[in-house]
Formats: C-alpha cells, sequence, structure tokens
C-alpha cells in the first residue's frame, strides 16, 4: 500500500509506527468509526479513503477541527473534560471507538470510558482500539525533565488494563510499539520496553468482576511477595540458629569426647581397684583374726588381773606399801629441806 497524500502521512505496513498500529487494528472492525481526540487525523483519513468507513471525529479545538475537516471528515468540536460531551452524537453506535493519545490527557478518562458503554455509543461487539505512551519508558522521563508536561496522567500496560476493565472492557489484543527517543542525561537505555502501547479492547459485563478479580490478584500477589520476603528472613533466622546449634555440637561433642576420655580413665582406675580389692580383703581376714587373738588374750590378762587383785597376797602387799609410805614420808621430808638449804 502506497503511503498517503496528506500532512500527516504514514505508512500502513510499518511494524514499528504507533498510527500504523492503531489504523491495521481499527480496520479490521465494522463500518462505521468514532475518532476521540486531535491525533492522528491521518487515520481516520485512511480509514474514510482506503477503507470506506464512515468516520466520526470528536476534536478538542479548530486547529485540529480544521485538519479534519480538510480530510473530508464529519468532525465535532467537545470537551471530553465537559459533561455532555457527547451531545451532538445521541442516538449512535459505532463498531470502533479510537483513543489515540487520549486518555493520558483527561483528568477523569473513567468518565469518559463509561460514557461509552452507558451511552451505547460502542456497539456490543465492537471495540476500542487505544493507543497510550509507556510510562516504564525512560522516554516519558526524559519528556518531563525538557518541560513536556502536556500529560496529566501515565499509564503502563497493566495500569491501563486495569483502568479499562474496572470500566466495562477487557484487553483482546496488546501490541507493543517501539520508537527512538532521546535519553535523558545520565539515563541509562532501556530498549527491551516498548516506548508505546497500542490495545485492542471490548466491551464487555466481566470487566469490573475481572478488575475486581485483577486487584485481588495484585493483592495476594502483594501478600505472596511479603510472605516470601518473611520466608527469606526467616530461612536466614533458621540458618543462623542452624550454625549456632552446629557450633554449639561442636562445643557438645567436643565435651562429650572429654567426658569420655574421663569415663575410660576411671574405668581403668575401677579396674586396677577390683585387682587390689581381693589382697586387701586377705589382710583385711588376716588383720580381724589378729584381732581376735589380741581381744581373747586381753580377756586372759583382765581376768588374771582381777584374781590377782583378789588374791590375800596382793591385798597385804597394798596394806604394807600404804604403812611404809606413812612412815617413811616424814624422813622424805626431811631429806628434802636439808637438800634445799645446802
Amino acid at each position: 500500500m502506497s503511503r498517503l497524500g496528506h500532512d500527516h502521512d504514514f505508512d500502513p505496513d510499518a511494524q514499528d509506527d504507533v498510527t500504523a498500529s492503531i489504523y491495521r487494528i481499527a480496520r479490521t472492525g465494522g463500518p462505521t468509526v468514532l475518532h476521540l481526540g486531535s491525533e492522528p487525523v491521518a487515520v481516520s483519513r485512511a480509514l474514510a479513503v482506503l477503507d470506506e468507513k464512515k468516520v466520526t471525529c470528536v476534536v478538542s479545538d479548530d486547529e485540529a477541527l480544521g485538519r479534519a475537516e480538510g480530510a473530508g471528515l464529519e468532525t465535532y468540536v467537545a470537551d471530553l473534560e465537559a459533561p455532555g460531551w457527547h451531545a451532538p452524537l445521541q442516538a449512535r453506535t459505532y463498531e470502533v471507538v479510537i483513543l489515540a493519545d487520549a486518555l493520558e490527557h483527561l483528568r477523569d478518562p473513567a468518565r469518559v470510558l463509561r460514557d461509552l458503554r452507558e451511552q451505547q455509543f460502542v456497539a456490543g461487539d465492537g471495540m476500542l482500539v487505544v493507543s497510550i505512551a509507556n510510562a516504564a519508558h525512560e522516554a516519558i522521563l526524559t519528556g518531563l525533565l525538557r518541560g513536556d508536561f502536556s500529560r496529566i496522567r501515565w499509564y503502563t500496560a497493566s495500569s491501563l488494563t486495569q483502568l479499562l476493565a474496572a470500566c466495562g472492557y477487557i484487553v483482546t489484543e496488546t501490541h507493543g510499539r517501539y520508537r527512538s527517543a532521546p535519553q535523558a542525561p545520565g539515563a541509562a537505555s532501556d530498549e527491551a520496553a516498548p516506548t508505546d502501547y497500542v490495545l485492542q479492547v471490548r466491551p464487555s459485563a466481566a470487566g469490573p468482576q475481572l478488575a475486581l478479580l485483577r486487584a485481588r490478584l495484585d493483592d495476594a500477589t502483594q501478600r505472596l511477595a511479603e510472605a516470601e520476603a518473611r520466608s527469606r528472613d526467616l530461612s536466614a533466622l533458621v540458618e543462623e540458629e542452624r550454625a549456632a546449634f552446629r557450633e554449639e555440637i561442636g562445643r557438645g561433642a567436643d565435651e562429650l569426647a572429654r567426658l569420655q576420655a574421663q569415663v575410660v580413665r576411671l574405668q581403668d582406675e575401677t579396674g586396677r581397684l577390683r585387682g587390689e580389692l581381693p589382697p586387701l580383703r586377705d589382710e583385711i581376714e588376716r588383720l580381724q583374726g589378729e584381732l581376735a587373738v589380741a581381744r581373747e588374750a586381753r580377756k586372759a590378762t583382765l581376768l588374771r588381773l582381777k584374781t590377782i587383785q583378789r588374791s590375800r597376797s596382793y591385798r597385804w602387799s597394798r596394806k604394807l606399801g600404804r604403812s611404809v609410805g606413812v612412815v617413811l614420808a616424814p624422813v622424805l621430808a626431811i631429806w628434802q629441806r636439808a637438800r634445799a638449804r645446802r
């Protein structure tokens, strides 16, 4: 397919071009198209000229109105932020609704998405074609650093999917597109992340339930991440306790070895003492025999002594001794005094 002759021309076959992606998805839909937002007019013109679709454009200013009217399109000027923006479209239904780089510039994009469903502007079997710049790409940061504050909202594919689900839509296709963009000073290259996303979206009553389930899934994922973090902390603590336990076991093993060596020494000492026990028993028996003999000898001696003490000669010798003592006592005293005077 040749390029279109227009100020906003594009190559419909380009693979890394957001405008071409929007066009290729939109042309697969029904014959009526509603294009919300100022850009890209080239998509609406291509759909009208090349695919003979009936295209209605709702633009935000007179400049965009001039470009759309110059392309021969049905065009209305309306502020998507204002209530009742859809008044000129009453009683119309479209098989394709294009929101190209539009949701990022709205303060309440959810209200516009709900209006499309509640006012039945999008057919039940119709589709939305939505494009956004990827907020996860460094090109957004580069634009902010250069003073581009035209966007008031920033989306990733995941966050936009959640918004659409909450408003009653499901994403059926997601296309990432890449384009070269100036890098912010000192920023690292992130060529793996798409710079833009183009989504094919279908209305679905299951959208809110899906959004709820996705929110629950995100919550469960967060709780799982927290549980895994706690599990890692506990694993580290358990490993510390294991290390301390192994160290304690090592000390216990050393102490056990010392006690076992002491038990062996005690067993050896016990064996030696048991070997010495029989001779000691023999010696004790011998001494007990000698003691019995000594006791018998003592008894015999005491008996003889009592016999002697009872004899007449013993009594007379004692009396004689006392008498001699009485006689000799004065003589002994005189002798001691005489000796003392010398």
